[in-house]
């Protein structure tokens, strides 16, 4: 009876602790469903969060060498590895007709107490809104916030060397290439069939040209508006033979504003004319500028008791032409800028600089572009460096430099 007793204990024993095995498996199947499943969820919401985003960074990584001009003759000489510019921007869509991009700006400061530090500002935060073709007008972009202005992206599309110093009328002083304000821009007619291939750029392809205009507070993305005039800008780019020669543009930029300077509760004047002629081929780009303006955006250029602004004139020319060695990753490029700060000699008469650079480039890969470039800037007699008001015999020293400049993108 004892033994009876004993095996059906055990047997008891025996199923329960099976019966246990059973019920801890099910719990521990059930928590790892539950986990997997919140894994999941948490795993498509960052997925979602991600969707549509872009980042990108592009940075100018510089060694320089040579001499700085200043009044009287004077020359400073340096000798200097810096990072020039560095760029970070996150794009955004959020649907094909409405987007989003913001790009940070690192630059270093020039002048004041913290002169040689790097600080960051913000160069464009806008949304981007998509509408459909309207006939002739394709591609269609509309950005509202602090985005491009019309000229100098076009512009930096044709010429790839702004890692080597700006553009000619940014250098010169007259405005930068972005502002707080409301755009338009697109194509003629469609876009080129494989642009690349045809002239060496994807930037800017309308089939029959290209067009751009806005409203801005006028005095770019580096000040703060001191008046309340908004300033009209407009780029109009015509493509006229698209088929037989389809790098060729004739393109004209106006601009309409005041001033950002006050001067006895008036503001001066701030007009730009500039055309250019430019010429694109996957071996051979040439473009040739002309502008005229009145004051420039800080209405700081100005003469006389009732503060009128001066009367600018300038003109550049650039060249780049790719070797046919080492699978086309050399080019020869050299541009020559002329620009005079008072062409009606208010001030004084001899105001102009001539500014010289030369250099060769090698792509190494994709956008990451390696230059060797020589610089030099010719004062007249009466120009203190460029963007200043003239000075009589001011007899400001030259500039001069060789500079290694590496175009990193990724």
């Amino acid at each position: 009876m004892l033994h009876f007793f004993k095996g059906r204990i055990l047997a008891v024993l025996v199923v329960s602790l099976a019966m246990l095995g059973i019920c801890l498996n099910n719990v521990q199947a059930k928590s790892s469903d539950a986990g997997t499943e919140l894994e999941s969820k948490e795993l498509q919401s960052i997925i979602s969060a991600l969707n549509g985003l872009e980042f990108g960074s592009k940075a100018y990584l510089e060694y320089s060498a040579g001499e700085k001009g200043g009044e009287n003759g004077k020359q400073a000489s340096y000798n200097e590895f810096a990072i020039t510019r560095g760029y970070f921007t996150v794009k955004k869509t959020f649907v094909p007709w409405m987007r989003a991009r913001m790009t940070t700006d690192l630059n270093r400061l020039e002048q004041g107490d913290n002169k040689g530090d790097y600080h960051t500002t913000l160069k464009y935060l806008y949304l981007e809104l998509r509408p459909g073709d309207m006939g002739f007008l394709t591609g269609m972009k509309a950005e509202i916030g602090q985005g491009h202005m019309p000229w100098l992206d076009f512009e930096q599309k044709i010429n790839p060397y702004r890692s080597l110093g700006k553009m000619f009328v940014e250098r010169a002083g007259v405005f930068n290439s972005a502002d707080l304000g409301a755009s338009i821009r697109g194509n003629l007619g469609g876009s080129l069939d494989n642009p690349v291939q045809k002239t060496g750029s994807d930037g800017y392809t309308g089939k029959y040209g290209s067009w751009h205009l806005g409203v801005y507070n006028g005095p770019g993305y580096h000040e703060s508006e001191e008046n309340n005039n908004k300033v009209l800008e407009g780029r109009f780019s015509l493509r006229p033979l698209p088929k037989t020669l389809p790098g060729l543009q004739f393109s004209y930029f106006g601009l309409r504003g005041e001033g950002d300077q006050e001067y006895n509760g008036e503001y001066p004047d701030y007009e730009v004319d500039l055309g250019m002629i430019s010429f694109q081929h996957p071996l051979i780009t040439l473009t040739s500028q002309y502008f005229q303006t009145e004051g420039e955006k800080d209405g700081k250029w100005i003469y006389g008791p009732d503060n009128n602004a001066l009367e600018t004139k300038g003109y550049s020319f650039f060249g780049d032409f790719t070797l046919p060695v080492m699978q086309e990753r050399f080019s020869l490029f050299g541009r020559y800028d002329y620009f005079d700060i008072d062409d009606e000699d208010k001030i004084a008469d001899k105001t102009a600089y001539d500014m010289y650079l030369a250099g060769i480039s090698y792509r190494v890969y994709k956008q990451n572009m390696l230059s060797l470039a020589y610089e030099k800037t010719d004062y007249e007699q009466d120009a203190p460096g460029k963007g200043n008001v003239p000075k009589k015999n001011v007899n400001y020293g030259d500039d001069q430099k060789v500079q290694l400049v590496w175009r990193l993108k990724f």
